[in-house]
């Protein structure tokens, strides 16, 4: 695990020289990387001494919601876990995984609410993330370098390598994957053991591809895979990513010929995503009993109708508030008005007709409706 976490730094430290040169975003993956990564091992090693009861914690039915991303995913975690009764994290836990840590950070992450610097990335990029809010648990492979994440949140973006030990998580060699997800199991016990909750529903759109070794950590875990139309989805995905691109680092920054490179990758990437899920549902490695498929425009359509089913197939307790909330959300669904803009599929150098070919197998299993011209083709 460290040799994998020393060999991706010093990829990102490199990506970012190359792209950026020798200046702010240059040190900050020089410098911040390995100073969260020490502090972080460093805390959780005194989690050891300090907290050891969070070791005999069980993760018990832990319920993994996953699909491609912009499909619902949040949607569904966000009604599922309204009522605070299950297991989550904010963003200020994801960063600080440690019960240590989060003793040692508490006053800078209280500072932070009453100076009103909680939020990181603001509504109108698509998706608002703050640190009081609750965010999506696929976050804490960042600490293990060990995430999707990294090929859209880190000059690793826009290496000439496409790092596919970082998106095909079920094909790395069996020690490394496993290791990594019990790591990733060890911070859920911590949680359960601040918290005092046990029921865990976590989103995870980028461990579709960590299903079978989830499957092999928590083999009573129950997976939901939220699945969206690529011609909704996909724009809306790169429509986000492109947004948070430049938020962090600015577009016109970057060159054309670089990021013309990262929304091809990400494309290619959206679509691995698709084919693997189809792939082992085709092929019978996921058992119908522990995975859940809900098509997103049955979530938005009647919230309420589709929790039920949920909650029937996970068997997660559903206590009144969480009951009373689905209805009430289900109301305002009716009212809801996008707050960010979708940029059509044709500023991202692809067509209808391209999206409906890689991913026919998706049209026809759920029966999304094509355009004209992909329809005639």
């Amino acid at each position: 695990m460290y040799r994998h976490y020393l060999r991706i730094y010093l990829h990102i430290v490199a990506a970012a020289r190359r792209t950026f040169g020798l200046g702010r975003v240059f040190r900050r993956w020089l410098l911040i990387p390995p100073f969260v990564f020490v502090l972080t091992r460093v805390c959780l090693w005194l989690d050891n001494l300090l907290f050891p009861g969070y070791k005999k914690v069980q993760v018990r039915n832990p319920v993994f919601i996953i699909g491609h991303p912009r499909s619902g995913t949040t949607f569904l975690h966000k009604l599922l876990t309204h009522s605070d009764t299950a297991v989550t994290f904010k963003a200020w836990h994801l960063f600080s995984p440690a019960i240590t840590s989060r003793v040692l950070l508490r006053p800078f992450y209280w500072l932070q609410l009453r100076r009103r610097r909680a939020v990181l990335a603001p509504k109108r990029l698509g998706h608002e993330v703050s640190l009081d809010k609750v965010e999506e648990e696929e976050f804490l492979f960042v600490h293990n370098l060990d995430t999707q994440f990294l090929l859209t949140r880190s000059p690793l973006a826009f290496d000439d390598q496409e790092y596919p030990e970082l998106r095909r998580y079920d094909e790395q060699p069996a020690k490394h994957r496993l290791k990594s997800a019990r790591i990733f199991k060890s911070l859920l016990q911590r949680q359960i053991y601040l918290t005092g909750k046990t029921q865990v529903i976590a989103q995870m759109h980028f461990s579709t591809y960590r299903i079978k070794t989830l499957m092999e950590v928590f083999p009573d875990a129950k997976f939901i895979y939220l699945v969206r139309s690529p011609l909704e989805a996909i724009p809306s995905h790169l429509s986000l990513v492109w947004n948070s691109l430049d938020l962090q680092w600015g577009c016109d920054r970057i060159p054309p010929e670089l990021l013309e490179r990262f929304v091809e990758r990400r494309y290619r990437y959206n679509v691995e995503l698709y084919r693997y899920f189809h792939r082992l549902m085709t092929n019978g490695e996921l058992p119908e009993d522990r995975v859940m498929v809900l098509k997103y425009d049955d979530l938005v359509a009647d919230p309420k109708t589709a929790c039920e089913r949920v909650i029937t197939f996970t068997g997660v307790e559903a206590d009144e508030r969480l009951r009373q909330g689905l209805i009430e959300r289900s109301r305002q669904q009716r009212a809801y008005v996008r707050a960010h803009r979708v940029a059509p599929i044709e500023s991202f150098g692809l067509t209808e007709e391209r999206i409906v070919h890689d991913l026919h197998f998706v049209f026809d299993e759920f029966g999304f409706a094509k355009p004209h011209a992909a329809r005639a083709a």
